[in-house]
């Protein structure tokens, strides 16, 4: 057991195909590398997460067939009030595949989709807490220091809301272009007026982080620029980590069949930068 200071994290963006699902695989994998125990929550009824982490197909269709995924545990424990043995739902699985420890997921189905919605609209009050109440349930603090929450973009915001209110902290990622730099902007804009929660309050609980970065590229002068912009529109107090994430063919291989040799070294070295500035700001520094 690890107590009750386990922490959990939030992944949203304002557009999608930012690498997300990337991002939170990796937070997974460096977070257990560094010896906690790690619990990834697919909260993407695409089920991205759960597909590239987990692989097996037949494995994923038994935990969908025995209802063991995230829409049936939101059914049981939050609308039907039961308990539930919440390890007979995780699949623990080595990311990258190999690797001498393993990470535990909590996978979706496109049945998320219809579980969130019949909660979110019968259920006006208080709705924006369902997350909140459902880890809080689950004790997932207490069973795992470091949780990670994958969750679709902000075009569903029911979904960003739940995040925000459930997690201790939110990595947003975004690509240094103006497209999603403005659209970005307007989501953290119009954040505090839905979320029920002060814009200081949010600043103090969101980063941004900029991924896919082209290295020797104008990318890299315009970072500087859209940083100023958003301290200037947004608030001057929030998050933008320093490090980057750059754009590298080995992060988009990791852990599938078309891994090579070289991309594991790769990934550990470029990412870990970034992971450094995130143990500081999430308060996990040994």
């Amino acid at each position: 057991m690890m107590g009750k200071d386990g922490k959990v994290f939030g992944i949203f963006s304002a557009p999608g195909g930012v690498g997300k699902t990337t991002l939170a695989l990796l937070l997974g994998w460096f977070l257990r590398k560094d010896g906690r125990k790690v619990l990834l929550i697919d909260m993407d009824p695409s089920s991205s997460l759960s597909l590239t982490a987990i692989r097996e197909r037949a494995t994923l269709i038994i935990y969908e067939r025995r209802g063991l995924t995230l829409s049936h545990i939101f059914k049981k424990v939050i609308e039907d009030r039961q308990q539930i043995c919440f390890e007979d739902y995780l699949i623990s699985r080595a990311f990258p595949p190999g690797e001498d420890v393993e990470l535990d997921i909590l996978m979706s189905t496109l049945d998320l989709t219809r579980v969130i919605d019949s909660l979110w609209f019968n259920q006006r009050a208080k709705r924006e807490v369902l997350l909140k109440e459902l880890l809080e349930a689950l004790e997932v603090r207490r069973t795992h220091e470091c949780t990670i929450i994958d969750s679709i973009p902000f075009y569903d915001r029911k979904y960003v809301i739940m995040v925000l209110q459930g997690a201790d902290k939110c990595i947003i990622p975004l690509r240094p272009s103006i497209i999603d730099v403005y659209r970005t902007e307007m989501m953290l804009n119009e954040l505090p007026k839905i979320v029920n929660m002060g814009k200081e309050e949010l600043m103090s609980k969101v980063g941004l982080v900029f991924n896919m970065v082209r290295r020797g590229s104008k990318q890299i002068k315009y970072m500087r620029m859209y940083l100023h912009f958003f301290r200037e529109r947004v608030s001057p107090n929030l998050k933008v980590f320093s490090s980057y994430i750059p754009l590298k063919v080995s992060f988009s291989r990791i852990g599938t069949e078309e891994e090579t040799a070289f991309d594991r070294e790769d990934v550990r070295r470029e990412f870990s930068g970034f992971f450094s500035e995130f143990l500081n700001w999430a308060g996990l520094n040994k």
